[in-house]
C-alpha cells in the first residue's frame, strides 16, 4: 500500500473504530505497530503516525516496554451507541457495495484462485491450520492470496479500501466473528477445488461466500441496527491515487474532445484560463490537466505560442517513454484495462438487465452515432462510461469511473496501432455486435462481446508494454476467454 496522508487516517480510524466497538478494552493491548503494519500490509511509519495520533487524543498509553495500551473505558451503552452511529451513518453504503460485489470481483477472485501458485495455495492453507493471523485480518491475508496471481496492485489497493470500510468494521464486532466459523470450512474446500481443478464448482463455491457475506450484512442491519439512518451518510470513496485529482477527470475530458474533432490537430487550445473558466476549475487545475496531455503525447506546448494537438500519427513519438512516472501510469492503464476485463461481463449484464426498454434503446443510439465519429480506439473507453452511468449500484459507478481515468494514458500508445483505418477496422466488429446486440435485447451476447473486447484491449497493450520494456508489465495475468 501507498504511505499517504489518506492512508494514515484510514489506519488511524480503524483502530479508532475498534476500540470504540469494543474490541479492545481498557486495559487491553494492542497489537505491536510491527504485527499492524503486516496484518494491514502498509509501512511501519503509516502505522507509527496512526498510533502517535491515538496516543495524543488520550485513546492508548504507548511506551518502548509496554507498546500500547488502551486508556479509555467505554461502558456497553456507549459501545452500543458508537456501533448505531458508525452504521447508520454508512447504511446504504455498505448494503450497496455488499450487493456489488459479486459482479465486480467474483470472476476476479475466480481468476486469481485458478491461476494460484502452488506456494500460494500453501499460504492459504496455513490460514486455515493455525492461529498465525487473527480475525478479521485472516481475511484480508486471505484476499490478498485470492488475488496475488492477477498481478494487479491497482486492483489490490481497491480490495484493501473495501476491506477496511465494509469488512473490518463488520467483524471488529464480537457478535458477528461467528462468521468465521463459516470461513474455516470455505478454505479448505477452496483448496480442494484448486487442486482437483474443479473450476465450475470453485466459481460457485467462491460466488456463494460472497452471497453470504452480502446476506450477513443485511441482516446485521435488520436486526441490530436501530438508529435510523441520518439524511447526509457517509459514501463509499476509492481513488486509485493517494488523493483524488481532479485534473484526470478534466484531461480526459480535453482527450475525448480531441478525439471527436472539437480540437483538430494542428490547431492551438483555449488558454490555460479560457480552459479553466469554460470548466469551472482553478487554473492549476487546468495547467496540471495540460501537463498530462503533453505527457501522453496528445499535445505540445510552446512559450508565447500556446498549447497546440498533435496529429494521430505523431502521438507516441511525442511520448517520452523513458519517464518512470508515464512507465508507472501505463501499468496502471493496463492494470485497469484487466480489472475491466475480469468483471464486465457481469457489471455490464447487471446494468442492462437493470434498465427499462427505452433506455436500452437510447444506449444502442449513442453507439451507433459514436461509431460515425471514425475514432474506434474511444470504443472501449465510451461503451464504459456509459455502463458506469447506468449501473445499479453506487459502489460500480465509484468504482468504474476512477477505472476509467486509467484508460487515459493509453493515448500514448495509439501510434503503435496502426493507422486510424487499420484502427477502425479492428473496432468495426464489436461495434457492429455490440448495436446488433442491443437491438436485439440480447444483454449476455452483449456482456460476451465487451468481455471479448476488453480482453482484447488488455492483451494488444500489455503486448505493447513489453516491447517498450515497461518493468512489471510481465506481472499481470493476461486470461484467456476460455478462462473468463
Amino acid at each position: 500500500m501507498e504511505n499517504s496522508t489518506e492512508l494514515r487516517k484510514v489506519v488511524y480510524n480503524l483502530l479508532l473504530t475498534q476500540i470504540q466497538f469494543g474490541a479492545y478494552r481498557c486495559g487491553d493491548k494492542l497489537p505491536t505497530m510491527e504485527e499492524t503494519s503486516i496484518r494491514l500490509h502498509v509501512s511501519i511509519d503509516t502505522v507509527r503516525t496512526a498510533y502517535l495520533k491515538l496516543k495524543e487524543e488520550g485513546y492508548i498509553s504507548l511506551s518502548k516496554n509496554v507498546g500500547a495500551t488502551v486508556k479509555v473505558n467505554y461502558g456497553s451503552q456507549e459501545t452500543e451507541r458508537f456501533i448505531q452511529s458508525f452504521f447508520a451513518l454508512r447504511k446504504t453504503a455498505i448494503i450497496d457495495l455488499a450487493s456489488a460485489m459479486r459482479p465486480l470481483f467474483g470472476n476476479a477472485q475466480w481468476t486469481g484462485l485458478k491461476n494460484a501458485s502452488a506456494e500460494t495455495l500453501r499460504a492459504i492453507e496455513s490460514l486455515s491450520s493455525g492461529e498465525a493471523v487473527a480475525a478479521p485480518y485472516a481475511m484480508l491475508e486471505h484476499l490478498n492470496q485470492k488475488y496475488s496471481a492477477l498481478g494487479n496492485t491497482l486492483l489490490m489497493r481497491l480490495v484493501w479500501q473495501v476491506f477496511m470500510f465494509m469488512h473490518d468494521p463488520f467483524f471488529s464486532i464480537k457478535e458477528n466473528l461467528w462468521y468465521f466459523d463459516q470461513f474455516a470450512d470455505y478454505l479448505p474446500e477452496v483448496l480442494a477445488l484448486c487442486r482437483h481443478k474443479d473450476w465450475p464448482a470453485l466459481r460457485v463455491t467462491a460466488d456463494q461466500a460472497m452471497d453470504q457475506l452480502s446476506l450477513a450484512l443485511n441482516r446485521f442491519y435488520a436486526s441490530k441496527i436501530t438508529m435510523p439512518p441520518p439524511e447526509q451518510q457517509i459514501a463509499f470513496a476509492w481513488s486509485s491515487y493517494p488523493k483524488s485529482q481532479l485534473c484526470y477527470t478534466f484531461a480526459m475530458e480535453l482527450l475525448i474532445a480531441i478525439s471527436r474533432g472539437v480540437y483538430p490537430a494542428g490547431s492551438l487550445l483555449p488558454s490555460q484560463q479560457a480552459l479553466a473558466t469554460q470548466r469551472g476549475v482553478s487554473l492549476s487545475t487546468a495547467r496540471r490537466a495540460l501537463e498530462l496531455l503533453g505527457s501522453v503525447g496528445a499535445v505540445k506546448s510552446a512559450k508565447y505560442v500556446g498549447t497546440r494537438v498533435v496529429p494521430f500519427d505523431s502521438v507516441t513519438e511525442n511520448s517520452d517513454f523513458t519517464n518512470p512516472v508515464l512507465q508507472r501510469r501505463l501499468l496502471d492503464m493496463a492494470e485497469a484495462l484487466q480489472a475491466f476485463a475480469l468483471s464486465c461481463r457481469e457489471v455490464s449484464l447487471l446494468t442492462l438487465s437493470s434498465l427499462d426498454g427505452a433506455s436500452a434503446s437510447g444506449l444502442c443510439e449513442e453507439l451507433k452515432a459514436h461509431k460515425r465519429w471514425r475514432r474506434g480506439e474511444t470504443l472501449p473507453y465510451f461503451i464504459l462510461d456509459l455502463i458506469t452511468k447506468h449501473a445499479p449500484y453506487q459502489a460500480i459507478r465509484t468504482i468504474y469511473a476512477e477505472l476509467l481515468r486509467q484508460h487515459f494514458w493509453g493515448y500514448a500508445l495509439l501510434g503503435m496501432k496502426g493507422g486510424q483505418e487499420a484502427i477502425n477496422a479492428t473496432y468495426d466488429p464489436y461495434f457492429d455486435a455490440l448495436t446488433g446486440a442491443l437491438e436485439k435485447s440480447d444483454y449476455t451476447q452483449f456482456s460476451n462481446t465487451l468481455e471479448g473486447l476488453m480482453l482484447y484491449e488488455l492483451r494488444s497493450n500489455v503486448n505493447i508494454l513489453s516491447r517498450l520494456g515497461i518493468a512489471g508489465v510481465e506481472n499481470i495475468l493476461v486470461p484467456t476467454e476460455s478462462e473468463t
